[in-house]
């Protein structure tokens, strides 16, 4: 079925028709800088076009790499969360801190770094609902993979959990 297209309304001038998505807050998972440089790319270029806030998310794995040691050998079955890279608190803390120097360098008007102790879905996930964002911006990668097709990746889960409008960026 196809419908011809609207005429324009006579009582608005022709860029008061057009409408606009703006967003005032933007989430962006920014765990492994290096893989997803395009993520980071595509956040700054949203937040400086939309004049919004950028919050610049990392996720990490409380356990650390002594006692993740200790459990493997305890019980060598395998955690169903290798399908998603885990970040040590401080290695969430430097990626953040490196995104948000990007942004600035950007020219992002406000952009903060927040890490989360938890997966980089559930991570975003929060500080999305907590912020009350607008937009999530995460990247692709894992959707390929058969653990991704399984259990989800970051973005599929964001995608499932977030209530607002969620972008996810191709390298």
């Amino acid at each position: 079925l196809w419908l011809p297209p609207r005429p324009p309304s006579p009582d608005r001038a022709p860029h008061e028709r057009m409408t606009s998505v703006t967003y005032s807050t933007i989430v962006a998972g920014v765990g492994n800088l290096e893989e997803n440089t395009h993520v980071i790319d595509r956040a700054c270029e949203m937040a400086r076009l939309c004049d919004a806030t950028l919050l610049l998310v990392a996720g990490f794995d409380p356990v650390s790499a002594r006692n993740k040691a200790r459990l493997a050998d305890a019980a060598p079955a395998a955690d169903v969360r290798v399908a998603e890279a885990q970040l040590t608190e401080d290695e969430a803390y430097a990626a953040v801190e490196k995104a948000r120097d990007i942004a600035v360098e950007r020219g992002v008007g406000l952009a903060q770094g927040v890490v989360v102790e938890g997966t980089a879905a559930s991570a975003v996930t929060l500080v999305t609902l907590e912020a009350e964002a607008d937009l999530v911006i995460v990247g692709s990668k894992g959707v390929d993979s058969l653990l991704g097709r399984i259990f989800g990746a970051v973005s599929v889960q964001v995608l499932r959990k977030a209530q607002c409008d969620v972008l996810v960026v191709v390298p």
